[in-house]
């Protein structure tokens, strides 16, 4: 009995996770159509207006389109959320080496990152996934950095039937209080007016660890970097 119990329950939770996919999907995609046009007619009115715009009246306009533009990329990150357990599913051989020198490259270029690389594996798995992890690990080291030469450990061991890995920057760092909220979807450490990030990109890194059935810790202090640390299955069932 407990049995059919438990088998149920689980197929509800597996319904309700459906549901709420479907409707995070559904509910983005429908805004970004009105949400576009009220960036052309914001750019319309600014062009229409010409040079002669009070400049009180450009600012505001300034402001609409830039949070216009935010919300269209909150949306973007919304649908990336939903579909992380639908898309990207391809199971390929990865030499972690080779994609965490790719996915460091274009910080290489635009900030002079400096990438320190461990022991790393070759594992078969899902290829796309475990890239999007790193890279958004890799650009939050770089964002949140005032360093003028940014820098970034990553390194692996094995722990039983898993990989550890351990991504470690010296940048800004966080206070500890802030430690349990990085991964909320939205959430962040600075005000939101104060900086490009939205917030998202750490919630979608521990729901792609959860789907592959392993999980990330942070260890972090003002003004002392940030280490996380995740598992990532050696063998994808």
């Amino acid at each position: 009995m407990s049995q059919e119990v438990d088998q149920t329950c689980q197929e509800q939770l597996n319904h309700l996770r459906e549901e709420y996919e479907e409707f995070a999907y559904i509910v983005s995609h429908d805004l970004k159509a009105p949400l576009r046009a009220i960036c052309n007619l914001s750019a319309w009115i600014s062009e229409d207006l010409g040079q002669d715009i009070d400049p009180e009246v450009g600012h505001n306009i300034q402001l609409l389109q830039n949070r216009a533009e935010r919300m269209e990329r909150m949306i973007n990150a919304i649908l990336a959320f939903s579909r992380v357990n639908r898309l990207d599913l391809e199971l390929q051989e990865v030499n972690v080496r080779d994609l965490v020198e790719e996915a460091a490259a274009p910080f290489i270029k635009s900030r002079g990152l400096v990438v320190h690389l461990d022991q790393l594996p070759t594992l078969f798995t899902y290829a796309k996934k475990l890239e999007t992890v790193i890279t958004k690990l890799l650009e939050n080291a770089v964002h949140f950095n005032q360093s003028p030469t940014p820098e970034v450990t990553v390194s692996a061991q094995e722990v039983g039937d898993v990989y550890k890995f351990t991504v470690k920057d010296n940048g800004i760092g966080m206070a500890q209080d802030s430690l349990e909220k990085i991964f909320k979807l939205f959430y962040t450490v600075q005000p939101k007016d104060e900086q490009e990030s939205l917030g998202a990109g750490l919630t979608i890194v521990k729901k792609i660890i959860q789907f592959v059935g392993g999980s990330i810790d942070v260890d972090s202090a003002t003004g002392q970097g940030t280490t996380f640390q995740f598992t990532w299955p050696k063998n994808i069932q």
